[in-house]
């Protein structure tokens, strides 16, 4: 979103990304891309790794985590070189982080102003406040850890994420319909999300289950994969799930889908049921943005994305019973969830335009080059 819509006059933005080779080739021209640089270990290696420790706490399960991050150090040190290199070729005016601990490396090595992208809080969060020039959050759920660990509120820039344009072509049903054998007439509810247990796709189909019968013209999606390898074991306890309460028929799991604002678009209804707060909850933007009625778990930042009985529903996920309700409202009343589809679509428009959201960022970026000036011009009346 960022690269299509800033202004290209003012700024020059290039990537340096760990995506795999197809997401780059799709979504950035290549004369965007400073430098790909995927790590040989990385965060996921290291929670396989520590699943192998015999230990759950103590002084041995600390080594372990040591082992790892030598290990870690050796093995990606010639990629982390030449990633450095590059970025100290080109020697940006800002270096924007959105993950990952190298930008902060490359920007305290080459004395580069840094904007860091607040997508969660990390326990070293105020060693990156010490270099950081300004904060930018998803979220005010966000913003708030980020104080309650020391940052000062000032410094830290709330800029919701945006949700992108629904632009395509109305979805033929019958499409989506025969791709995943289901009835023409059958209300839809997917539930998106990597299958990771804090996602809470056992608590949708707990709730599901309790209105299978009441609606049976009602199907569910569970759209996603586990597809870095965190949790074998969950995926197939979803599935034991629905074999055990003879579900089969009424659920179906799609793996990972590319075109997901078109099976949102198909969908009567897009599940988000985190069981833990979430940072922002893209899913439920991106499902307002395609015409879905949403609803989303009152956990973290969806409160400030959905107000509840307008634009979507708000539910505690792990209370099944209330749950429940609030899926069988909208499966029985085609009226009300386009009501809310409806409203819904028009927030996300207007709220969380890639447009908008990006001026928002350039406006940061030019506060961030501003005070770099100003402070270098103070160094040298200082000297």
């Amino acid at each position: 979103h960022l690269l299509r819509e800033i202004d290209r006059k003012r700024f020059i933005p290039l990537v340096v990304t760990s995506l795999d080779k197809g997401s780059v080739q799709s979504l950035f021209r290549p004369q965007d891309i400073l430098c790909w640089y995927r790590p040989t270990l990385d965060y996921a290696d290291r929670d396989r790794w520590m699943r192998y420790c015999p230990v759950k706490r103590g002084p041995l399960r600390r080594i372990w985590a040591y082992l790892f991050a030598s290990a870690a150090v050796v093995a990606n040190l010639p990629r982390l070189a030449r990633m450095l290199l590059k970025v100290a070729t080109v020697r940006p005016s800002i270096i924007h982080v959105n993950n990952g601990k190298e930008g902060l490396l490359a920007a305290r090595l080459l004395r580069i102003p840094l904007v860091w992208h607040l997508h969660g809080v990390s326990p070293d969060i105020r060693r990156i406040s010490n270099a950081a020039a300004t904060f930018i959050s998803i979220s005010k759920h966000i913003s708030t850890q980020a104080v309650r660990h020391g940052v000062a509120a000032e410094r830290i820039l709330d800029i919701p994420n945006p949700a992108p344009v629904c632009a395509h072509a109305p979805v033929r049903r019958s499409e989506w319909t025969s791709r995943y054998d289901l009835p023409m007439q059958a209300v839809v509810l997917a539930h998106v999300g990597r299958l990771v247990r804090w996602k809470g796709q056992l608590e949708f189909l707990e709730a599901f289950a309790r209105i299978a019968d009441e609606h049976p013209s009602a199907v569910a999606l569970i759209v996603g994969d586990d597809v870095e390898g965190y949790n074998t074991e969950y995926p197939r306890t979803l599935r034991q799930f629905v074999h055990d309460r003879r579900l089969n028929g009424r659920v179906v799991f799609t793996g990972h889908v590319t075109n997901i604002l078109e099976l949102m678009s198909f969908s009567d209804i897009v599940v988000h049921s985190s069981i833990e707060p979430e940072p922002f909850g893209l899913v439920i933007t991106e499902a307002m943005s395609a015409g879905a009625a949403v609803v989303a778990a009152r956990l973290g930042a969806p409160i400030e994305i959905v107000e509840h009985g307008v634009t979507g529903l708000l539910v505690d996920p792990t209370d099944p019973t209330e749950f429940a309700q609030a899926l069988g409202s909208l499966v029985s009343n085609k009226e009300w969830r386009m009501q809310l589809a409806r409203a819904g679509q028009r927030v996300a428009r207007e709220k969380y335009s890639p447009q908008s959201w990006a001026k928002q960022i350039a406006a940061a970026y030019e506060s961030v080059a501003a005070g770099a000036v100003a402070s270098r011009a103070a160094g040298r009346v200082a000297r």
